[in-house]
């Protein structure tokens, strides 16, 4: 173990690279190149509290040398504080590396043409940047920008340290408050869980208390509220009943229960929060989530108040999609048909394998002779590229759709500038969250109609809400349940098992080598992870036609345990990818050719929660990865790898929405808290080809049994049903 150590001596040069760094300690290892006499230069290993620094960062660091019997000659940071760049070499990798869409090549021409004036004009007149050929205004500004408002970090990393808050956070909260990020963190801390990304209200909190902030003060009230809120967001309800905020006061946070009234009653006076009447209970809302809600209902009340197509243009509609089914339609199918034609919101559900694929193209064939042209969506990537492949017409992402503007920080189709369409599809519809919902029925013009397609027995959305679930059970809009499996679908044994599932009979087992759904039993959890590895390393490669295990996607319920995700990520790298270039946060590696998930959005970058992409390259030097996702290319520095995970496993929630060709699913009693029907639907529904589950049949008997759906917390069916 390293010893303490004493400031003896200083050092300073810039950092050329990152070898290591525990993102929630700080201690990195790094190279720092330090200028000799006659233009010499130095390499040193340097180790310590680093967090925040970037490669290209100059730094003046107080430590002392010392002999490492393995690495040699280490220099032990104490402490240190980073200084703007000297000299033009210097500075030319500053702009580089610091300056987002400046890069080597632009830097290199600022520095030459600059020359040895390159600081002085950085310091003095940066709106000279423009005279360089390819600078234009925005990155001008940006130059001036981040070197007006580097002044500070230093001072801010070492209060952040000295109040026990990681310094790995110091270079975000120093990014989004600028120069006046230490005044802002000792004003109140709290104000950081609600505006950084990694810190939580329990991280403030304990900042705040070493400033000396009360616990039973009205500021950690209303910041606990805020808290408890945006927790309640994240575990999908839309507000929470003022009770259970109560609760929390008096047993998680110990704080006097009537400071939550108090609080309350301050962040809605502010605009905060929405405090409404539910059935048996208050309801506290977040105001956005409030605003989403209340908008949902009433774009949905207007769109289905217009006027319906005329019945002889239905009919004609009806007869010239019937004529060009490949397959004769069903009653069934023809009723809901009509109702798509006849009805200016409407929701179709059914399970697998009862034709909602033939019916969607039917539905195109019917709309183009009425006239109308439709426009198809849905909420992930993947899904959209299934509706696109399955309706041979185009089909986006809502964000897409919606298209997000970095400069407005939103959407720019809404209201003012609404989608120009006729007709709307959404698939997979049970994917949305009320937020996506908002935004995407204010973009819609007051004649259009909305087609709600989706599963309502698998999972919710991801996000806050249970639109499609709420707008069924409102009984305000046509819903057209789809219930026959055709022929061809009978004769899958996943399609068999997720009906029987849902009519809470045990899935057929008896492991037909032509079959195409599987279960081995395994009591212990190290074997059930010995099957999984070897099934997706071997026992299923050149089978069901899958000939690379990246076709296979390990489903699991949960994220910690034995068979968690972090397990079996862990586990799954090993086996499937063990070496080549890597990158450490923390804890974590990450490979090149490692697969991974975005873990929410970023709507810089044009990624979305539940992303699954693979990382192309990984530049050690300057800490960064480039990942390849199915729409997109994002690149990741070192401060922003919380927001990828490794994906060779993940949770059956981030599954949503997309069809992997095999799915490998453990299902055992370490996964009690979340066995439950539609999860197990939701998982068995996402395989094409063949499904595996390994574990006990006691678990999955608990699953068939368990119908507790867990549900949430929303007004949405409220406000829109109708006696």
């Amino acid at each position: 173990m390293a010893q303490a150590h004493q400031a003896t001596e200083t050092l300073e040069g810039t950092l050329d690279q990152v070898l290591f760094v525990n993102e929630k300690s700080g201690y990195s290892v790094a190279v720092v190149v330090v200028p000799l006499e006659h233009g010499e230069l130095r390499r040193v290993t340097v180790v310590g509290n680093l967090a925040g620094l970037e490669v290209g960062s100059t730094i003046r660091a107080q430590g002392g040398f010392e002999q490492h019997p393995k690495f040699g000659d280490q220099f032990h940071v104490v402490d240190f504080e980073t200084v703007r760049p000297a000299g033009t070499v210097a500075l030319e990798r500053y702009l580089a590396s610091e300056i987002k869409g400046v890069g080597p090549a632009f830097a290199r021409r600022i520095a030459e043409y600059f020359g040895d004036s390159l600081g002085e004009v950085l310091d003095n007149a940066p709106e000279r940047m423009r005279e360089v050929s390819g600078i234009g205004a925005a990155v001008a500004l940006r130059i001036a920008t981040a070197w007006r408002d580097s002044s500070g970090l230093r001072e801010l990393t070492v209060f952040l340290r000295g109040h026990g808050l990681a310094a790995s956070h110091a270079r975000r909260i120093h990014k989004f408050y600028g120069k006046d990020a230490l005044d802002v963190v000792r004003r109140d801390p709290y104000v950081l869980a609600r505006t950084i990304h990694g810190i939580g209200f329990r991280t403030a909190d304990a900042v705040a208390e070493k400033l000396g902030i009360p616990r039973n003060s009205i500021q950690r009230a209303r910041a606990a509220v805020l808290y408890l809120l945006e927790r309640m967001s994240d575990e999908g309800h839309v507000y929470s009943p003022f009770e259970y905020l109560e609760g929390q006061f008096r047993t998680a946070l110990e704080m006097e229960p009537e400071l939550a009234r108090e609080a309350v009653s301050e962040l809605a006076a502010g605009g905060e929060v929405v405090v409404e009447e539910a059935d048996d209970h208050t309801g506290v809302y977040l105001a956005r989530l409030h605003e989403a809600e209340v908008n949902v209902a009433r774009r949905i009340a207007e769109l289905n108040a217009g006027r319906a197509m005329n019945k002889e243009l239905i009919q004609r509609a009806l007869d010239a999609a019937v004529r060009s089914s490949e397959l004769e339609l069903s009653p069934e199918q023809k009723s809901a048909l009509r109702c798509a034609l006849a009805s200016r919101v409407t929701v179709i559900t059914g399970g697998p394998g009862t034709g909602k694929t033939t019916l969607l193209r039917s539905l195109l064939v019917a709309l183009a002779e009425a006239g109308l042209k439709p426009t198809l969506a849905a909420p992930t990537g993947r899904a959209a590229r299934r509706l696109q492949e399955a309706s041979g017409r185009d089909a986006k992402t809502i964000h897409r759709l919606l298209e997000y503007s970095p400069e407005s920080g939103g959407f720019v189709r809404g209201k003012e500038f609404p989608l120009r369409t006729n007709y709307l599809i959404i698939d997979e519809a049970s994917m949305m969250d009320v937020e996506l919902a908002s935004s995407l029925l204010s973009a819609l013009m007051p004649n259009c109609s909305l087609l709600l397609v989706g599963d309502r027995d698998q999972l919710p959305s991801v996000g806050p809400g249970s639109v499609l679930k709420d707008v069924i059970a409102s009984d305000f809009v046509p819903v057209v349940q789809l219930q026959e499996v055709y022929r061809q679908a009978r004769r899958s044994l996943i399609v068999a098992n997720a009906h029987r599932l849902n009519r809470g009979e045990f899935p057929q087992i008896s492991n037909d080598a032509e079959g195409d759904f599987f279960f081995f039993e395994r009591n212990a959890a190290e074997d059930v992870l010995a099957t999984i590895k070897q099934l997706v390393q071997q026992r299923l490669i050149g089978r069901f036609g899958i000939n690379d295990p990246r076709e296979i996607q390990v489903l699991t319920p949960m994220n910690r345990g034995p068979l968690g995700t972090h397990t079996l990520n862990r586990e799954l790298q090993s086996l499937l990818n063990p070496s080549g270039r890597e990158l450490r946060s923390g804890d974590r590696v990450f490979r090149e050719g490692d697969r991974v998930i975005q873990l929410r959005n970023n709507y810089d970058k044009d990624v979305f929660n539940g992303s699954i992409g693979r990382i192309l390259a990984i530049d050690s030097d300057k800490a960064r990865v480039s990942v390849a996702f199915e729409e997109t290319h994002a690149e990741y520095d070192l401060s922003e790898l919380d927001e990828l995970a490794l994906a060779y496993a993940i949770s059956v929630h981030k599954s949503q929405g997309s069809q992997y060709p095999a799915i490998v699913m453990p299902i055992h009693s370490s996964h009690y808290l979340m066995l439950r029907r539609n999860l197990l639907y939701t998982a068995i529904t996402r395989a094409e080809r063949v499904c595996v589950l390994v574990g006990t049949k006691s678990a999955l008997q608990q699953a068939v049994r368990n119908q507790d759906e867990r549900l949430r917390f929303s007004r949405l069916a409220a406000r829109l049903h109708t006696d």
